[in-house]
């Protein structure tokens, strides 16, 4: 490259849709990076209302900022790809217009390419809220911090979890060598976009704060049912299986573990939490997927059996209501001590609110 890290100019790609006032926060917390170098491209998907009006006031003040609207709704997943495509500077970052970044983010990331230069992509932790502002995880806090090389990285994100791409800063060349992202993957693109970058490129992690999350019910991956997300999840699965370019045995791993981590997660208990939640069509998604897909008829039937009992017997279903129950309450018992350590940091979003 033509310069160092000291001194390399970052893109961070804001695409946005109707959020003129969460848009301004997630701006302001890029320009308040201690790393100056950097300019913020905001990708408006025809929102049609003062979102234009909110980035010209921060560009007039701060010419760092850069602004284009489509001409029509070119949709989420498409967005964020135009924005990749457009980047011509030899880092980026990639933020959802409800999150924001910590001040270091930048700072830190790079100090991660400074020791790994053959890094492509340089990782941070993000600390998941919940609008209230409670921490609920800090999901990298499960890795070693450090430099995995292909594929160490991509084992480590399905053993334990993904880096979220809010605190990950690419290179450039990461466009050149993986792609754009498949957009018929769905919610869980970027997941697909990792692993197929870690399965064939090294990756640097640290366990460092570097964005802030903030989860709600409306957002993509909350409002998926299984009906589309079981397609994505498969579409990715073979993204790794046909990729002649990722050696036999890594390929055949990932595709055992995405099918484990799948029925892990998206299954839950074998759909107890959709008996709970009485989403009967889920409970049948479910049953459908255990016994055609992964060939486990019993666990079906068991499951289209509970579904019937409890929906036929109040007693069974408040008994189920209560697992459930003694279940998530496990939980904020376990984020207590990451709400102590982290919710500092969760706080800036307070901060942020009251400036914006």
């Amino acid at each position: 490259m033509a310069c160092s890290n000291s001194e390399a100019m970052v893109t961070t790609v804001i695409p946005t849709y109707r959020r003129p006032k969460l848009l301004r926060r997630a701006i302001k917390s890029v320009l308040a990076q201690t790393y100056p170098h950097l300019q913020v491209c905001v990708y408006d998907n025809a929102s049609g209302d003062e979102t234009a009006a909110v980035v010209r006031e921060l560009a007039e003040s701060d010419p760092r900022v850069k602004y284009h609207c489509h001409a029509e709704n070119i949709g989420a997943l498409r967005n964020f790809s135009y924005g990749m495509e457009k980047v011509d500077t030899p880092f980026f970052s990639l933020l959802s217009d409800d999150d924001i970044l910590l001040p270091d983010f930048l700072q830190k990331a790079l100090e991660g390419f400074g020791k790994h230069p053959e890094a492509i992509f340089s990782s941070l932790a993000t600390i998941h809220i919940d609008e209230t502002g409670k921490v609920m995880c800090v999901p990298l806090l499960a890795w070693q911090a450090g430099f995995y090389p292909a594929p160490e990285g991509l084992r480590a994100m399905l053993k334990y979890c993904h880096p979220e791409w809010t605190a990950i800063l690419f290179r450039r060349e990461v466009m050149e060598k993986v792609g754009s992202l498949d957009e018929e993957t769905g919610a869980p693109a970027d997941l697909d976009y990792e692993l197929r970058t870690a399965a064939r490129w090294p990756i640097v992690i640290s366990r460092e704060p570097g964005a802030v999350f903030v989860s709600h019910p409306t957002s993509l991956t909350s409002t998926q049912r299984l009906e589309s997300l079981w397609p994505a999840w498969q579409k990715m699965i073979r993204n790794m299986v046909e990729d002649e370019r990722i050696p036999y045995d890594v390929r055949l791993y990932s595709k055992e573990s995405m099918l484990h981590f799948f029925r892990s997660n998206y299954i839950p208990l074998g759909g107890l939490s959709f008996i709970v939640n009485r989403d009967w069509r889920g409970v049948e998604q479910a049953a459908a997927i255990l016994g055609h897909d992964y060939h486990r008829r019993c666990q079906a039937l068991l499951l289209q059996g509970l579904s019937w009992t409890a929906q036929h017997l109040p007693p069974i279903y408040y008994v189920l209501s209560g697992l459930n129950g003694i279940r998530r309450s496990v939980r904020p018992l376990m984020n207590r001590g990451i709400q102590s350590k982290f919710g500092a940091h969760a706080r800036l979003l307070d901060t942020a609110n009251a400036s914006g």
